[in-house]
């Protein structure tokens, strides 16, 4: 299927009109609001854990705000677009104070094979180490000796592997001894962690998301990775607010892996320590570097210590354990 992009430059309090009018026309709205970013960069407590440099960049230069949404290619959408163009010149007639900006209105045909498989030119195989190289479906690499290839295509939001938080896992899994143990995979996402332990000798794994796309992605990884998956238990839900699924994925693991935000990870403390193993290894990640210190406080109230801490890109990875 293919779709109309529509694009119209505002101000804020246009933001508010635009939807307003165009509701029963576009399902739903992308908003690119400079002045949001302004508010959060600014709060007192930021409590964000990742910007994107360029929306930062966008930011400075002062930008508009702009409103986004998406028809279905067409006549049928063709004339949704033609009803939007006219009620937003009908609002840009009544706006005799200029509140609402320039709102000029642009649009283009996207094809949606240009969405799903443009972006594939910037993905290709790649090492972590030795042990391990992460390479996508749809291309050929050669394995070195002793080396494991990891088969992984991107979905959605879900990571790759190339991110600077999910590299620092995979070298630190890459590292161990993983044979027979364990593992939990705490927001597994495209399920990248799992599939990686499971392949460098991790005996079986659980992996839980608060996402259901999640949990198809992860399965499709999986099975691209020919892993049985009687070796990888796929749980749906949040563990912090459902007690059922709390108790179901209660245990002992050897190795632990939440590559998630600080927030999360200070919340999970608890429970991700209470389920280490005494010989385990927990791996936390997608922590800037900022709130480092902040995240590893609550797990050395837990009782955990500190094997390693690394640093790449702003980002930070902490490998805890038991003191012994």
């Amino acid at each position: 299927m293919d779709y109309i992009e529509a694009r119209i430059t505002t101000t804020r309090a246009g933001v508010e009109a635009l939807t307003a009018i165009l509701e029963e026309i576009a399902g739903g709205f992308v908003v690119e609001d400079p002045q949001d970013l302004e508010d959060l960069l600014n709060a007192p407590s930021p409590r964000w854990d990742y910007i994107d440099e360029e929306l930062v960049a966008r930011q400075k230069k002062g930008g508009a705000a702009v409103v986004c949404f998406y028809l279905e290619e067409g006549e049928q959408g063709r004339l949704r677009l033609e009803e939007a163009r006219a009620r937003v010149q009908a609002l840009a007639a009544q706006d005799q104070t200029g509140r609402f900006g320039q709102l000029t209105m642009s649009w283009q045909s996207v094809r949606s094979q240009d969405w799903e498989n443009n972006w594939k030119q910037y993905y290709k195989p790649f090492e972590i180490g030795p042990r391990l190289m992460v390479r996508p479906s749809w291309e050929q690499a050669q394995a070195k000796p002793g080396q494991t290839i990891l088969v992984m295509d991107p979905a959605g939001s879900f990571g790759t592997g190339s991110h600077a938080t999910t590299r620092l896992c995979l070298e630190a899994l890459e590292a161990m001894d993983l044979t027979g143990r364990k593992m939990l995979d705490a927001g597994c996402g495209s399920g990248i962690l799992a599939a990686a332990g499971l392949l460098l000798g991790a005996e079986r794994a659980v992996a839980c998301d608060v996402e259901p796309s999640a949990m198809r992605t992860a399965a499709e990884n999986l099975a691209k990775n020919q892993i049985d998956p009687a070796r990888c238990e796929l749980l749906l839900g949040d563990f912090l607010q459902d007690q059922r699924l709390y108790h179901q994925l209660a245990g002992q693991y050897g190795v632990i892996t939440a590559n998630i935000v600080a927030d999360v990870l200070i919340a999970m403390a608890p429970a991700l320590c209470a389920w280490l193993a005494p010989e385990g290894d927990l791996l936390l990640s997608g922590i800037i570097d900022e709130r480092g210190d902040e995240v590893l406080s609550h797990y050395l109230a837990q009782g955990l210590a500190v094997k390693n801490r690394r640093s790449r890109e702003g980002w930070i990875l902490l490998h805890l354990g038991r003191e012994v």
